[in-house]
């Protein structure tokens, strides 16, 4: 085998051998004598020609060198055909990882542009407009409470001046009864006339009975006749029952607005329970979106940097794979012009001229 890669290094590095090899002459000696590795082989076929033997040998080296490189580059062949089906099924895994990462990233930025987002801003707005219904409701509330209040004392004061009405009526029904009874002279003008100041002054709060009482018992100043006094108690009754009759519509009329408010209220604060539900509702969904944004955020960050790992994985396989590429064609090509050159020499060796030449030569003094 030492004698065997000698003579690899040797072939190799012949300079311009002659690819006839048959044609090669003095001169091709006088060439390979020029450098150290031709000498060695001049100096292996002198000793095989100054033993008078066959070149046999010789001729088995360079069949084997030429069956060793032969079976190199096959090996160099199948390594590469290896490697480049691995290189392909890599790159394949990459593209199709790369496929699905972009459909991945296009699907969650879709999510979040139609999806996600406007979902945020409607359910903001929707809890906007839940909080101005809150806030109407409670001033609603609060209005038309100090309304109602404003009301009640109305209907209080209407109470207070209907009562006063019919204390006013009674004491001037009285003070008619005293004179048709005779209690009262209808000479006590004094009697009388504080008796009508009273009633004046409890009616003057009440615009409808006022005039009328102050009128008849205004009356009552000016005769004396026991049938006209009672027409006018008459007349005092009448518009007693009136009075009467006006607070008693007056308290049914509050009651029936007292239940209308109960229930409005119960409305208003039914309304407000409910835009509260529905606030808080809201403001769960919202939550979720955005716990789903950020989560698909984060996710949608990830596969943009598996994508760029991906890529440049794949571009540096496909970099990893010219490289090799480059490497196997310049190691092909050598092997290539080594088994050329070996072939060469083996069919140089196995000539008659070769002989001739290398016996000229040693008859001339040697071939080196």
């Amino acid at each position: 085998m030492k004698k065997l890669s000698l003579l690899l290094l040797a072939l190799i590095f012949v300079n311009a051998i002659d690819p006839s090899m048959v044609q090669l002459g003095a001169q091709k000696l006088d060439e390979l004598n020029s450098s150290n590795l031709g000498k060695m082989i001049l100096e292996l076929a002198q000793t095989h020609a100054e033993m008078r033997g066959p070149l046999d040998d010789l001729v088995t080296a360079i069949g084997d060198l030429e069956n060793e490189l032969t079976a190199e580059l096959q090996q160099l062949d199948d390594d590469y055909t290896r490697s480049t089906n691995q290189h392909a099924a890599t790159q394949e895994n990459l593209d199709i990882q790369i496929g699905q990462t972009e459909i991945n990233i296009f699907n969650q930025k879709d999510f979040i542009d139609a999806i996600l987002i406007p979902s945020i801003d409607q359910t903001n707005q929707k809890i906007d407009r839940l909080n101005g219904y809150i806030n109407d409701n409670r001033d609603n509330l609060s209005k038309e409470t100090l309304s109602r209040q404003k009301q009640h004392q109305q209907f209080l004061d209407r109470v207070s001046e209907h009562q006063s009405a019919i204390s006013a009526v009674d004491e001037a029904i009285q003070l008619i009864n005293a004179l048709i009874n005779g209690n009262i002279s209808f000479a006590e003008k004094g009697t009388i006339n504080q008796a009508i100041e009273r009633i004046n002054t409890k009616t003057q709060k009440t615009n409808t009975v006022h005039p009328i009482v102050e009128a008849l018992m205004s009356l009552t100043q000016n005769f004396s006749d026991q049938e006209q006094a009672k027409k006018i108690r008459d007349l005092l009754s009448d518009t007693r029952n009136q009075l009467v009759a006006s607070l008693n519509q007056e308290t049914a009329d509050e009651n029936q607005i007292e239940q209308t408010w109960v229930e409005r209220q119960k409305t208003l604060n039914t309304e407000y329970q409910e835009f509260k539900r529905s606030v808080l509702e809201a403001t769960y969904v919202l939550a979720t979106y955005q716990s789903k944004l950020k989560s698909t955020r984060e996710a949608l960050a990830e596969n943009e940097n598996d994508l760029q790992s991906y890529k440049d994985s794949l571009q540096q396989d496909k970099d990893a794979q010219a490289q090799e590429t480059q490497i196997y064609n310049e190691l092909k090509s050598q092997y290539q012009i080594q088994l050329q050159t070996t072939r060469n020499a083996k069919e140089f060796v196995n000539s008659a001229e070769f002989s001739n030449v290398i016996r000229q030569k040693l008859n001339q003094g040697g071939l080196i």
